[in-house]
């Protein structure tokens, strides 16, 4: 039949590795412009990372005060660079 299409046995496979791939990519994107934005960058605040598991993945700043930077305190405004780098890409940030 003229426009048919059956993909093959590992098609579904072939799909999620391709989005997984793009997934990875757009999160390691996230991850170089937060760091870029650091107002504090070093030991203090960063280094914003990609945490995966299995098919999850995660951008976090690990830094023991990265949350100065993120969402500021008595003395500091909320810079926000990780908010803002995910918002650019076009996603959504979510808390966890």
């Amino acid at each position: 039949m003229a426009g048919s299409f059956e993909p093959g046995g590992d098609f579904d496979d072939q799909v999620r590795e391709a989005v997984k791939d793009q997934v990875a990519e757009i999160c390691e994107d996230i991850a170089d412009a937060a760091n870029g934005n650091l107002v504090f960058p070093g030991s203090k605040s960063g280094p914003v990372l990609v945490l995966t598991n299995g098919p999850n993945f995660a951008v976090s700043n690990v830094g023991p005060f990265g949350h100065l930077d993120e969402w500021g305190s008595v003395n500091n405004p909320p810079y926000a660079p990780l908010r803002r780098a995910v918002e650019a890409s076009g996603l959504e940030f979510h808390e966890i």
